[in-house]
């Protein structure tokens, strides 16, 4: 499992939202340090370490929630208004961890279902096992198509740049 990157940048009396504004976007970018990998089904490995930065990226905007929805303001609207689109990009992010989720719990399946093949046999195993295997596989196919519809769809949608830029928005006041 990669490590994660070091954030830098941070200082113990900047506030709550100074220091989300500084670590969100850190995460974001430790994300998109995969994609290069993406577009190839065998970088099973590369994949997972996409998973687990986006896994870190949303416990982290989970843990800075309150920074982006309450900002000091006699209206109810904007709290709402940020909240709703904080909720948004986090939603996105779920939906990315769970497919590549689905993906990796695949390729951990195809791993041990392989296990039963015994190299004496020559590739022979039960026919329940040859046929799970190949179901797994058509799975794990689909999940990865999945995966890649959603992130060119993010891609085109400039997905990144708008996340990015909410997260640095200074609160908004009225």
């Amino acid at each position: 499992m990669a490590k994660a990157h070091k954030i830098t940048g941070v200082k113990p009396l900047r506030s709550y939202r100074e220091n989300a504004r500084i670590i969100l976007p850190q995460k974001v970018e430790e994300v998109y340090t995969w994609e290069p990998f993406i577009r190839d089904a065998a970088r099973r490995e590369e994949l997972h370490n996409m998973r687990i930065s986006i896994k870190r990226l949303r416990y982290t905007m989970e843990l800075f929630r309150l920074a982006y929805g309450s900002p000091k303001t006699h209206s109810r609207e904007v709290p709402v208004v940020a909240n709703k689109r904080f909720a948004e990009f986090l939603g996105v992010i779920v939906d990315l961890q769970e497919i590549l989720g689905d993906i990796h719990d695949a390729d951990v399946v195809l791993e041990v279902l392989t296990d039963y093949i015994h190299p004496s046999e020559r590739g022979a195993a039960a026919p329940g096992i040859t046929q799970l295997i190949a179901q797994m596989k058509e799975t794990r196919d689909a999940d990865y198509e999945k995966f890649l519809e959603t992130w060119e769809q993010l891609s085109a949608a400039d997905f990144k740049r708008k996340l990015l830029s909410f997260l640095v928005a200074e609160p908004i006041q009225s």
